[in-house]
């Protein structure tokens, strides 16, 4: 009990990748909504929410949006769930948008933990359309929507 009064009021738990990066820097915002944008002007009705939190149940692999509840530390959490940020959720129409960049290829550890996400995606039945960073800034806009039209 003492230690449930001690987390109330606190922050979100945060996933470890997280914990020293901020979604918010920019680092791929441009790619991000220029792919709404294009959905958008396309009148492609698909709302994406960025950077959504989500938990995937190791058990059961369900996934939602809201922070289980019932925990008392981030270890009891991560035991029981796996918490990812994708880049574009479309909640209603279970569907994410990834955009990686170099990171997710270049090292050990991004490989090890792209695959990871991509797995648990699968597992809970989320659509996942996969770019990377290169293909998005590369691809005019024309080519960028033929191939969001072509995966949707």
């Amino acid at each position: 009990m003492e230690l449930e009064s001690k987390m109330s009021g606190k922050k979100s738990f945060i996933h470890r990748a997280q914990k020293e990066w901020d979604s918010t820097d920019g680092h791929d915002m441009t790619e991000k909504n220029r792919i709404a944008v294009i959905l958008r002007d396309n009148n492609i009705r698909h709302y994406p929410l960025f950077d959504q939190t989500i938990f995937i149940n190791k058990q059961t692999h369900n996934w939602q949006m809201e922070q289980p509840s019932g925990y008392t530390s981030k270890e009891d959490l991560w035991r029981d769930w796996e918490t990812f940020k994708p880049d574009l959720l479309f909640p209603k129409k279970n569907l994410i948008i990834e955009i990686d960049g170099d990171w997710h290829f270049n090292t050990q550890k991004g490989v090890k933990q792209t695959n990871k996400r991509n797995e648990y995606y699968e597992y809970a039945k989320i659509r996942l359309i996969w770019f990377t960073a290169a293909q998005v800034k590369e691809w005019s806009d024309a080519e960028l929507f033929l191939q969001l039209v072509d995966r949707l």
